[in-house]
């Protein structure tokens, strides 16, 4: 195989080796999430030379981001372009070999089959728990390895999910935890060496895996950074588990069928259809320019109108300020987007 000149420093640790190498090259993963976590594993895993990865963001920088998502700089923010685009742009110019596969939407049950389709390996990027419920029942069905990983503050956890030999997410969670529960970056903070941590840990088992040259990590790992603590939690497969134990899998069979409306910051709500749609945003802002004041960037489309300020995402999405509770912002988003997405 060409091109493994660039990787003679990997190559030449015994761990690895050229047949782990060219074993990378082949490889295909999806990681969900660009943010703090997801931006320290892409980076990792496109030096590393793993063949494909498709990275999956709903979202776009935002200022209070850069302390810990290294990809991303003041010009993403003031441009507003797409983390999963940013991501792969500047990835891409580290590592040509590697095909970057950027997808802004939100994964769901509705998209994951066809997001994770030929994948080897998903990573956890995200900080969204529903999402990692879907992770954990479409791996745990289709027989597919994935790794989990969550921070907040300084402290964070990992775990290697391996179907039908270790223990799933929900043997650990057999329920997702309620709002408001447990602590969130936005609640307690989170330090840069949370993320890289957890990120550069989620990497090596990936490379690992995906090379054919170990990962048999069992377990829970957590630190605190802060405090000094490490330890590592035994966990056993739980014959009553819902999803590896008794085959349920009811956060992958929950397929949204109505627009949906989600509390997105202060004073807006993220307004979802039913499926990813793929929405001509120029031909969009044609029609919205007649109602009100428009701004395109090529990825996302703003609209001054009413008093209100939509953000709208080409699969569909729109996060609608001013709107003060779900249904009214379904309302907006049907006035001028249409029942169908425009």
């Amino acid at each position: 195989m060409k091109g493994l000149e660039r990787y003679v420093r990997q190559t030449v640790f015994s761990g690895l080796g050229i047949d782990g190498q060219k074993r990378l090259l082949r490889s295909r993963v999806l990681l969900v999430g660009c943010g703090a976590l997801g931006s320290a594993i892409a980076v990792s895993l496109v030096r590393s030379g793993v063949g494909q990865i498709t990275m999956v963001d709903q979202d776009f920088p935002e200022l209070i981001n850069l302390h810990r998502q290294f990809l991303y700089d003041e010009d993403n923010v003031q441009n507003k372009i797409p983390k999963a685009i940013v991501a792969a742009q500047k990835l891409g110019r580290a590592n040509s070999q590697v095909k970057i596969i950027p997808k802004v939407t939100e994964l769901s049950a509705n998209n994951i089959e066809k997001l994770a389709k030929g994948a080897d390996l998903i990573l956890d990027g995200t900080d969204n728990m529903p999402a990692r419920y879907v992770i954990n029942d479409y791996c745990v069905k289709r027989k597919i390895p994935w790794i989990y990983g969550g921070i907040v503050g300084a402290s964070g956890m990992m775990m290697v999910i391996k179907p039908g030999e270790t223990a799933c997410l929900r043997c650990l969670f057999p329920e997702p935890p309620k709002p408001g529960t447990i602590p969130t970056c936005a609640q307690v903070g989170v330090l840069n060496p949370a993320p890289m941590l957890i990120g550069a840990l989620e990497s090596i088992e990936a490379i690992k895996y995906l090379s054919g040259k170990g990962g048999n990590r069992r377990g829970l790992l957590h630190f605190d950074l802060w405090g000094e603590h490490l330890h590592v939690l035994k966990l056993n497969r739980n014959p009553a588990c819902p999803a590896c134990g008794k085959g349920k899998f009811e956060f992958l069979e929950k397929k949204e069928t109505e627009y949906s409306g989600r509390l997105c910051g202060d004073n807006a709500i993220k307004v979802v259809p039913p499926k990813d749609l793929e929405l001509d945003l120029k031909a969009l802002r044609k029609k919205l320019d007649k109602s009100g004041k428009t701004r395109f960037n090529g990825y996302i489309l703003e609209a001054d109108l009413d008093g209100r300020h939509l953000i709208v995402f080409a699969d569909g999405r729109a996060i609608i300020s001013g709107a003060r509770d779900e249904k009214k912002a379904i309302s907006v988003y049907r006035k001028y987007l249409g029942p169908k997405g425009g």
